[in-house]
Formats: C-alpha cells, structure tokens, sequence
C-alpha cells in the first residue's frame, strides 16, 4: 500500500492554463499546504510550455496585478489556481503526502480563502517570483529614500559635522567668560568675523558647491561603472573632482587667514567694538586666523563624504575636534596663563586634528576607495567600513596618480560664485546686526553674542538639511527624475519642520538655565532675554533650509539667490524702521529684524517649491 502511494505521489502531474506544463511535486519542504502551494505559487509556467499549445494569458500572470492591491491580487490569482486543481484534492496522512480524488469540499474552502502559513510555507519552498513585482512610483522612491535609515543617520552626522564651527566658538565663550565680562565681549567682532563671515562663505557657498559637485561626480562613476566605460584601476571622477574641489577650498582659506592676520586690528574697528575690548578682540582674531585654511578643508571634505553617504568619518572627526579643544582650552588659558590667547589656540588646534583625521582617510585610509576606486572593482561605503572589512582585499587607485584638473576647479569656483548671492545677503545681515548691536554698549553687545550663538549653533546645524537635501534631490534629479527629488525634499522638510519646533520648545523652556551656562553675569542674562521670544520665533522657521537645498539641488540657485535677496531687504526695511523710531536701534529692534529675514526666506522657499512642481511634472531624468 506504501509503495502504491508513493507511485501516486510521484507520478502525479496536472496541467491547466495556469500551469500547461507537468508540475513536480517534490519539493524540498513536508507537509500537505506545501506541496498544494507548490502546484500554485509560482505564477506563470514552471517549465516550457509544448510546442503549439495554447498559451491563456489571464490573470495568473504576475504582470496583470493592479499596482494598488499586489498583495490581494495575489492571493485572488492563488485562490483561482486552485480551483483548476479541485478534481485532485489532498490529504495528509501518518505525516506522508498522499494524493486521492476526494476532499474537494475542505480544499474549496482552501481556496477560497488560503492561509497566510500556506503561502507563506510555499514561497520558502519554491525558488523564483512568488508575488507579483509592484513598480514604485518615482514619487514613491523619493520619499522612501529620504526617509530611510541611511539618510536619517547622514542627516544627523552632517549637522555635526556642520556644528563644529559655532560649538568650536560657544566653548571659547563658556570658557572666556570666566575671565570677565570685558573678555567675553571682545568675542563679539570675532563672531561677526567667523561665524557670520568666514564661515557662512565656505559652508554655505564652497560647502554647498562641493557636495553637488561631489556627488554628481559619484553619481556619473556609478553609471559609467554599469556601462562599463569605467574599469577597476582606471581613473574616476569623483577622485578628480575631490582634489580640485579641496584644493580650491583650502586655498580661500590661506588667503582669508592671511589677510586677517595681517590686519586684525583694523577689521575690529570696521566690525565695531568698544575701546576697551580691541586689544584682547584683535589678539584673539590674529591667532584664531590660522585655523582658516582648516575649517576649507573640513568643510569640502565634509561635503565629499556627505555625498558619498559616509556617515562614520565626518562624525569621528567632529568627536575629535571638541574633545580636543574642550581639553586645551582650560589647559593654555589658566595653566599656562594664556588668556584669551589660550582660547583662539585651542580652537585652531582642534580644528587641524579635525582636517587632518578626514584628509587621511580620503586620501590615505580604506575610504578613498570611495571616491578614487580600486583595481578590483567599485567599493562601496559599507563595504570599506572601519567596522566591516571587505570580503576581498581592496588594491587602492593611488591619489597621487591623479593631476589638479583646472578645468574642475574653475568649474568649481564658478558655481560657489553663483551661490555667492545668498552668501553675501547672510554674511551682510548678521555682520551688520552684529555690528549694531556691538555699539549699544557693553552689556547689550555681551547679550547678543550669547543669543547668536545659540542661533549660529541651530542655523548652521540646520544647514545639514540644506546639505543632505542638495546631495539628495541632485542625485535623483540626474539618476531618476524630478519627480523623485521633489518628493524627497517634501519629506525632509516635514521632518525638519518636526525636528525645529521641538527644538524651538525646549530652548523656551529652558532659556535661563542656557544663558547662564555661558555667563554668571545676571545683567547680561536679564538683557538677553527681553528679545529671547524672538530668537525662538525665528528657530522655529529653520525648516525652510530643506527647501532651500532641495532647490539647489534641482537646479534652481537663480532663484534662492533672488529670494535671500529678498529677505535681506525685508531686515533693512525693519531696521530702518527702527531706527526712525522714537527709542532707536535697540537690540529689540535688531531682533525684530531677524524675525523678519527668516519669515521672508520661509515664505519665499515655500512658493518657489511650489511654483517648480507645477512645471516640472512630468520632466524625464537628466542623464539616462
């Protein structure tokens, strides 16, 4: 009786339109839902149909599924497989899997509702497509890449990555105004300086250009890999581009470290300062001139690694430069009794551990396989991380095979030229604020460097969406279309707008307990906090920075220039209303002109975002 059964078993075919072909009934799971499910799961033939046989084409076929309901469809399509095979039922007996012609009634009932363990079952027992493929919109593709974990987790090492500037500052600050009140605001005309000059050029004009730049470049490497243009060992883009873009970045800021060292003094009397403070002020700006050239090359590396979605080497490098100077900064100011002299060396030293840990793993370390290849094939960022070695040996592409292509560069230079209208409206409306506020007096000067490092801190953090975004939105904007980036930058504006109003929130309520972590004085506290509100006012509109990314990243910096542009003349209208006031330029009045600037950015990004979708929609991808 055994062998009978097993004969039945083995021998057992059956054709159909879904299946015109013999179907096997030895599949590599027991049980009886596993060998029903065998017969039905894969939809289409299982093996070449006879010659001259009718081909039905209906809706067994993995290509008709409605694209809004793959999963339902897909059982339908089982569910109406098995109602072809009820002349065959099957019944499980002492744990063998037994063929008989009886039992259509329990197994109708199976098929017209199968369970999630038989097709769950049969899809680990069948090899192949066991559920109609769903096609993802480009829309859809977006939004899923913007919002998964690798993005997130590069949103937030590249906000640290920007922070370093303005954190490098604010522990100067906390440290300094254990000096005195007259030190503390000698940092007024070095913020303006750093903070609202240099540093908003290189990260908002070389920065942005790099990270587009960079990942254009990464971008064309992976599509020529495919073609096969590019074969291991041969020169990439992406390498080319890297060194001209950190060589042009580095060499801004050799020439701006240069030029404030040989004239510090006479730029803190531009900027403004009391007569009491430029003294300690120029020093403190002479010395902090050196880490110029650092901050370019942090800055272009950064972008290179943001592009190239490394998340590890921005953030170890950003540790590295805080712990640094929240080292040296007690340790050269009251150790060595430097002063205020202490606090600038300490910041430029953090600053060159910071340029040189990121340039060795560029250029010398596993990671330069990201943007110069290796002789065996594209390495990708996971592969070479510090945590998870390759599976083969990796044969680096020297970076010293590759020469400085001037023609990058002066690409290069030329696009943070076209971002240089955006630039010079922010460098121009925080200078000047903080010029004005500087020349209220000692206690209202000391007061408005506390509230704008709060506000550099969160501005430039913020800048992380601009990047991510730009990066984001420009490489789907080449590789799929601008349906894509639209999409993505949708979904990071949401979740920035998230992220800045509880950061908006937690600042409000604890505002005290934030000023007096940098001063002791309750004078410069008490002055702080009268235009506090408008600080948070003006924070809670951050969210505006994806927009602004994502605009340039779809190819639209005309326009963001145009509406800084804009903004920039809504804070000068407000001061000079102001100062046709009864009281003044005051600080309120200062304040209140920021608010102003920042709603009319946010307003600006909005209606262009807006505007761009509606005759953009339905444009192919630039590169194919």
């Amino acid at each position: 009786r055994n062998e009978r059964l097993q004969q039945r078993t083995t021998t057992f075919v059956t054709r159909s339109p879904a299946h015109p072909s013999p179907v096997d009934l030895e599949a590599p799971s027991r049980g009886l839902h596993v060998r029903m499910s065998t017969l039905l799961v894969n939809q289409g033939p299982i093996s070449a149909a006879p010659a001259g046989a009718a081909r039905t084409r209906g809706r067994f076929e993995k290509d008709v599924t409605h694209p809004r309901r793959g999963a339902r469809a897909s059982t339908r399509s089982r569910s109406a497989a098995v109602k072809t095979h009820l002349s065959s039922a099957f019944q499980r007996a002492n744990d063998h899997d037994v063929a008989v012609g009886h039992g259509e009634v329990r197994w109708r009932r199976l098929a017209q509702r199968p369970s999630r363990r038989v097709l769950r079952r049969a899809d680990a027992a069948v090899p192949g497509p066991t559920a109609p493929e769903i096609t993802v919109s480009p829309s859809q593709l977006g939004w899923n890449t913007a919002m998964s974990a690798s993005t997130l987790i590069q949103l937030g090492v590249c906000a640290a990555t920007m922070v370093a500037e303005p954190v490098l500052g604010s522990i100067d600050t906390f440290w300094v105004a254990a000096l005195g009140t007259t030190e503390l605001s000698a940092l007024g005309p070095n913020t303006t300086l750093y903070g609202c000059v240099i540093a908003v050029i290189v990260a908002y004009g070389f920065g942005t250009a790099a990270t587009r730049k960079i990942a254009v470049a990464l971008e064309l490497d992976e599509a020529h890999r495919l073609s096969g243009t590019l074969k291991p060992g041969e020169k990439t883009t992406a390498g080319g581009t890297l060194i001209a873009v950190v060589g042009t970045t580095v060499a801004f800021g050799l020439a701006c470290g240069l030029l404030v060292a040989a004239f510090p003094t006479l730029i803190v009397n531009l900027i403004g300062a009391p007569e009491s403070v430029v003294a300690p002020a120029a020093n403190y700006m002479q010395l902090r001139a050196i880490g110029v050239p650092a901050v370019g090359m942090v800055v272009a590396l950064g972008g290179g690694f943001q592009a190239a979605r490394d998340a590890k080497t921005p953030f170890i490098a950003v540790m590295l430069s805080g712990i640094v100077n929240l080292i040296f900064d007690p340790l050269l100011m009251f150790t060595f009794g430097l002063g205020i002299k202490g606090a600038a060396l300490a910041t430029v030293t953090a600053q060159y551990a910071s340029a040189i840990l990121m340039a060795y793993q560029a250029f010398f370390g596993k990671k330069r396989a990201m943007f110069f290849g290796s002789e065996t094939g594209s390495v990708t960022a996971k592969e070479i991380d510090i945590q998870e070695e390759p599976k083969e040996p990796v044969q680096f592409v020297e970076p010293m095979a590759y020469n400085f292509n001037k023609k990058v560069a002066m690409e290069y230079t030329k696009e943070t030229g076209s971002y240089m209208g955006r630039v010079a409206n922010v460098v121009v409306v925080w200078a000047l604020t903080g010029s004005l506020a500087a020349r209220l007096g000692v206690f209202e000067g000391a007061a408005h460097v506390l509230l704008f490092q709060l506000l550099s801190i969160l501005s430039i953090s913020a800048g992380a969406l601009t990047t991510v975004c730009n990066a984001l939105c420009a490489r789907l904007f080449v590789s799929v279309g601008d349906e894509a980036a639209s999409a993505a930058g949708k979904a990071l504006t949401i979740l920035g707008g998230v992220i800045f109003s509880s950061i908006s929130a937690l600042f409000w309520v604890f505002r005290k307990e934030l000023l007096f972590a940098y001063t002791p004085d309750p004078m410069v506290v008490e002055t702080a906090l009268a235009p506090y509100f408008l600080l948070i006012a003006s924070v809670a509109q951050y969210w505006y920075k994806t927009l602004e990314g994502g605009l340039i990243g779809r190819g639209d910096a005309n326009a963001v220039n145009i509406i800084f542009l804009i903004g920039g003349a809504a804070a000068l209208v407000a001061l000079l209303v102001a100062n046709q006031s009864a009281t003044g330029i005051t600080l309120m009045g200062i304040w209140w002109s920021v608010v102003w600037y920042y709603s009319a950015l946010t307003v600006g990004c909005t209606f262009r975002w807006w505007q761009l979708s509606r005759l953009r929609k339905s444009m192919p991808p630039t590169v194919a």
